[in-house]
């Protein structure tokens, strides 16, 4: 099977004499510009490789590769560049935009052997993502499914946990979402250091004494350093250290004195899904775990608990939730939840766009008192 590949210029006849040369070698697709060439890779197949002009009339071909590699970032990306251009090429491969470049003009042979050499790097790519996710991600598996039978009660409540984590990462954009995946499925893993006596507790709910709460709470430190030892899994032992820390630097562990986004991405996440999880674990409804969870100042990440809240609301992929006193709220802003009064009465269905009218409606409830005065609507991701 031909590997894709998709070559972007302006120059029509440059693209035809593409298509002839290169037909035989892979699956040729062609665009005259950055913008035609971003919309083909959104829209079909992966390319193993793209190739771009520097020369672009609107988006020249550093713009274009570097969106690229924002939209793909498996894709390998060549450029063909002139002399003059060769301070910005060298920049855009030391950004990692570019794998190569070819100086112009190039013969057919150099641009054949450097795409071949770019579906090379792809299919490296490619098969160390396959070896993460057959090998790393299944012998992590296999250890949880081990442990489990330690405390099945236990494991079987982070089971629930890494879907609502990668759902809130992909909404975020953040990269590694198999990072973060895997943190959740082993965030409690340095529980196996922690008496039986002490997890029956917190699975009844009970109460824990005071040294048996620090007992608890120091099983995040083992489970780091269970997991720094495993290769490629630093980053996700760090962010399970923090799993309990609060936003504002409270929190265990107590000896690091990191707060806001010092905290590890990982660890101010798993804070979130967590206590979440524990939340809707007692029965409480998930639209008033969250009321419970904004009420805690201090406790959590802004962004990350607006994309919870985005998550749990159904809201489309590229905003968050933010809850705003109403003189805050402008006409033209979306409603992300229904709006109701005191006696929980909708006054206002969710989706409504804000007006001047039904912003006087509602300053008429709250100066009643029958309205508390904020209202949830949906944001843009910065």
């Amino acid at each position: 099977m031909k590997s894709r590949v998709l070559l972007v210029d302006d120059d029509v006849n440059v693209l035809s004499a593409y298509r002839r040369n290169l037909r035989l070698f892979f699956e040729i697709e062609t665009a005259s510009s950055g913008q035609e060439g971003l919309e083909l890779l959104k829209s079909s197949l992966p390319f193993a490789v793209v190739v771009s002009d520097y020369y672009m009339p609107e988006m020249n071909g550093i713009e274009f590769l570097t969106q690229v590699k924002q939209i793909a970032p498996d894709t390998v990306r060549v450029m063909l560049s002139g002399q003059a251009d060769l301070q910005a090429t060298i920049e855009a491969i030391n950004e990692g935009s570019i794998f190569r470049f070819l100086y112009k003009p190039c013969s057919s042979e150099q641009l054949i052997n450097t795409i071949k050499a770019s579906v090379e790097q792809y299919q490296l790519i490619i098969s160390e993502k396959e070896l993460l996710n057959k090998t790393l991600k299944g012998s992590i598996q296999v250890l949880v499914d081990i442990l489990s039978l330690v405390n099945p009660q236990l494991f079987s409540r982070i089971a629930r946990l890494p879907s609502l984590t990668r759902k809130i990462a992909s909404r975020l954009n953040y990269d590694n979402i198999w990072e973060i995946e895997l943190a959740a499925l082993l965030c409690q893993i340095g529980s196996v250091t922690v008496p039986k006596n002490i997890l029956d507790k917190l699975l009844s709910r009970q109460d824990l004494q005071e040294e048996e709460a620090k007992i608890w709470l120091n099983h995040p430190r083992y489970g780091k350093k269970i997991l720094a030892k495993v290769p490629r899994l630093e980053n996700i032992a760090e962010g399970i250290l923090y799993q309990f820390k609060n936003y504002d630097g409270s929190g265990f562990p107590e000896d690091e004195p990191r707060k806001s986004v010092a905290i590890p991405r990982i660890g101010r996440l798993l804070k979130i899904v967590i206590d979440y999880d524990i939340l809707i674990e007692k029965g409480i409804q998930d639209k008033q775990a969250l009321e419970i969870m904004h009420q805690r100042s201090g406790y959590y990440d802004p962004v990350i608990l607006a994309a919870l809240e985005a998550e749990i609301l159904s809201i489309e992929h590229g905003y968050v939730v933010r809850t705003y006193p109403l003189n805050d709220v402008n006409p033209g802003m979306i409603l992300a939840d229904e709006v109701k009064d005191n006696l929980g009465v909708v006054l206002i269905p969710r989706g409504y766009e804000v007006t001047e009218v039904m912003k006087l409606r509602l300053q008429s409830f709250a100066a009643f008192n029958h309205f508390n005065g904020y209202v949830k609507v949906k944001v843009p991701i910065q």
